[in-house]
């Protein structure tokens, strides 16, 4: 049997309440030459039965099940199987557009410089009620320039041609909870990387426990991309190329200053909390706030400190 023309990687852990709604929403894709690699990740909740029940009533949809081992090892089994020419990210409670995979598909094949685009995307709860519609720099040149300070692709909305990925080396263990910038950043000094206008995707943010290793771990994460991409460009190789995982003692052995990593985590920390508050998650803005203010430097200021507590009193937890 030919292969098709895209490979949709759905790595699944425990998303049952959204699980049939993303699946529909493939379904109803105006572009259908298509397979579905779906991987259970461990699931108890009933998400691989809502699986199989899909399958068995689509042909495309491939059932995949393995023991808990985590986001990055998921996408890279799907890397391994999929047959497609382009890849198209979706994770299990989004909803994707119905001409998503039209017009990413189309921008890859008149762009054939570009390996990997992406689009915007619209905020939903955990009702499907709509929110914000973020949107992100869409040409090349403007991506290259700001990635080295911020993740500006949604990992979510991503179709890129496999073949690149795999040269690339695919996702990589170490970068937990930012192994997609890791990736775009390696990508990127290969290939050109792009963003549609349209909004191509509905990203669900609803209640769910906050975990304030993964909050940490992302930051840490993210400041070993932007150092091993800066040394590469500097021709210097791959500081991190060895590493298993991250941590904030490798960080200071390349140079990262710990307080400004400190204080990273704390404005993302309080950043997000906000964010949960506003959508009715209390347990996770008080949690995130909490590890706001723990992440308060001991030689913090008079001023620094009444600083903080007037922006976290905007969270009012």
């Amino acid at each position: 049997m030919a292969p098709p023309l895209i490979s949709v990687l759905l790595p699944v852990r425990d998303a049952a309440p959204y699980l049939a709604e993303a699946l529909d929403s493939l379904a109803r894709q105006t572009l259908g030459d298509y397979e579905i690699i779906a991987i259970d990740d461990g699931s108890t909740d009933g998400s691989r039965d809502i699986l199989a029940r899909h399958a068995a009533a689509d042909a495309r949809i491939a059932v995949h099940a393995q023991a808990a081992e985590g986001l990055v090892s998921t996408l890279n089994r799907g890397l391994a199987l999929s047959r497609g020419a382009y890849l198209a990210r979706m994770d299990a409670d989004d909803v994707a557009w119905p001409e998503r995979f039209t017009a990413q598909a189309a921008f890859l094949a008149d762009h054939p410089a570009v390996a990997l685009v992406g689009g915007a995307i619209q905020e939903i709860d955990a009702a499907g009620r709509p929110g914000v519609v973020r949107r992100e720099p869409t040409e090349p040149a403007a991506i290259r320039a700001l990635l080295p300070t911020r993740n500006c692709i949604a990992h979510p909305t991503v179709m890129a041609r496999r073949a690149a990925l795999v040269a690339a080396g695919g996702y990589r263990a170490a970068f937990v909870a930012a192994e997609d910038y890791d990736l775009w950043l390696r990508l990127s000094e290969v290939a050109s990387l792009a963003n549609l206008p349209a909004v191509v995707l509905s990203h669900r943010l609803h209640q769910a426990t906050v975990s304030i290793e993964r909050v940490e771990q992302q930051i840490l994460s993210e400041f070993a991309a932007r150092e091993a991409a800066r040394r590469w460009r500097a021709g210097e190789g791959d500081p991190t190329e060895a590493w298993d995982r991250v941590t904030p003692e490798r960080l200071a052995g390349l140079g990262v200053d710990p307080v400004l990593l400190g204080r990273r985590i704390r404005n993302r920390a309080l950043r997000l909390a906000r964010v949960s508050w506003k959508r009715g998650d209390r347990a996770a803005a008080r949690v995130l706030a909490a590890l706001a203010e723990a992440r308060l430097p001991a030689t913090s200021g008079w001023a620094e400190r009444v600083g903080f507590v007037v922006r976290k009193l905007r969270v009012r937890v």
